[in-house]
């Protein structure tokens, strides 16, 4: 069973950008629902990654929703 991370996000499935420097997130939203963030992994962070999308505060129904949304809003993703 998948447990929250520390932003209280249960993660689903995460996609990595070619160059490993950015990342998508496709989570459960732990008051229910589902969600999306865009992420980065600088190196001055020691390899942490930091929300630069704005999207997780948005809700949908399912996963496939936000997984459209996320390919619409994010434009290098593109889910294998």
């Amino acid at each position: 069973m998948a447990r929250p991370n520390h932003r209280g996000w249960i993660v689903l499935d995460s996609y990595s950008s070619l160059d490993g420097l950015f990342c998508v997130d496709i989570f459960e939203h732990p008051q229910g629902g589902f969600g999306f963030e865009h992420l980065r992994s600088d190196p001055e962070d020691h390899g942490r990654w930091t929300a630069i999308g704005g999207f997780s505060s948005t809700r949908y129904d399912t996963k496939e929703a936000a997984l459209t949304q996320a390919q619409t809003a994010i434009p290098w993703f593109t889910p294998t």
